[in-house]
């Protein structure tokens, strides 16, 4: 948490004091704790002197927020700490903090993995952000090429990351045949040496082999985009209700003050970027209410989805009845986009089949 307050601040310019005060009253235990203070005061003072060497390589690099990477075909997330632009320049970099004293390899990996999910199949979703000094909401996507800078407040070091770690079909697949074996008690079928990992921690398990099937969050989002609901909308409409004001949510969902709700609507709009449907539907309790309850619900696409649940039900058995309102709750957390989140499921979905 120190370090992360710590390049967010110290990117901005603040004085070293004032920044200091900031993360003091942002993390109270640096107030009482010698060791986390001094820890504080080092970052600060590091990331001092990596901004001046990244300001001669990048110019201007401004953290505009955090941004979260979607990757449709796994399916997961990654949350690296900020998404910082450069000046005049659209592609992404991507800002992870290591508070360490030492720069380990493993970073890089990660770092590229990140930079692998912006380039190809995955997204970055970036909400509620600071631009030009200003806080915007209105949220949207990025895809294309990105690099990511690691950065070590306590060394006062960073690193930039160009390469790219992509996992492709092939390797994806391969994946989710061992997740899928393991939920059945087997392991993969393998011709390692004695030295391989597995062999050394005398894992016991009988192999296997199978073809994989798609993995449960795809294949629940592929089925609510048939029944017909729009996932594009329905984010919208969750982003927009989350953004409100307690006073306007109580005022919409008594129904008082309808009149007055052409404010709200023009804001949702104008200011957070949200479609005319979606505004309409947040501003309306009884048309937030129904669209609300015309995603299908999980006992439901049990049943849409049935044939292509097929091979989970041999590998899961009853677990997925029970499992099912959780899966539906990431695959929604996974597949809603501000837009083109079918497009998002759809091509994930081809990939597979």
């Amino acid at each position: 948490m120190i370090g992360e307050a710590a390049v967010k601040l110290g990117f901005q310019g603040l004085p070293r004091a004032v920044a200091m005060g900031q993360i003091a009253q942002a993390i109270p235990q640096v107030n009482f704790n010698e060791y986390l203070e001094e820890i504080a005061s080092q970052s600060l003072k590091g990331v001092e002197e990596v901004r001046a060497k990244l300001a001669r390589e990048y110019g201007d690099l401004t953290i505009i927020g955090k941004g979260e990477g979607r990757h449709p075909d796994l399916p997961g997330k990654v949350r690296p700490d900020f998404i910082a632009f450069k000046e005049r320049n659209q592609n992404p970099i991507i800002i992870e903090t290591k508070d360490t004293t030492r720069m380990n390899p493993t970073d890089n990996f990660q770092a590229a993995l990140y930079n692998g999910i912006a380039e190809r199949y995955g997204v970055y979703l970036i909400e509620e952000r600071v631009e030009g000094g200003v806080r915007t909401f209105s949220p949207f996507t990025i895809q294309g090429n990105a690099e990511a800078i690691l950065i070590y407040p306590r060394l006062a070091e960073y690193s930039i990351v160009k390469d790219r770690f992509v996992p492709g079909s092939e390797l994806i697949r391969e994946i989710w045949k061992a997740k899928q074996l393991g939920f059945k008690g087997l392991t993969p079928e393998t011709d390692c040496g004695k030295k391989c990992a597995h062999n050394r921690l005398k894992v016991k398990l009988e192999e296997g082999n199978m073809e994989p099937a798609p993995p449960l969050p795809l294949i629940f989002s592929n089925a609510v985009l048939e029944s017909g609901f729009s996932y594009d909308i329905g984010y919208q409409v969750s982003y927009g209700w989350n953004l409100l004001p307690l006073r306007v949510k109580v005022a919409i969902t008594l129904s008082e003050r309808r009149a007055g709700m052409a404010g709200v609507k023009e804001w949702l709009t104008r200011t957070v970027g949200l479609e005319e449907e979606a505004a309409q539907i947040v501003v309306n309790s009884e048309r937030r209410e129904a669209f609300l309850h015309s995603r299908s619900d999980a006992e439901s696409l049990l049943k849409s989805a049935d044939s292509e649940l097929e091979p989970w039900k041999s590998i899961l058995k009853g677990r997925l009845t029970a499992g099912a309102p959780s899966i539906l709750a990431i695959a929604t957390a996974i597949y809603s986009l501000p837009k083109k989140s079918s497009r998002f499921v759809r091509e994930a979905w081809d990939r597979w089949r």
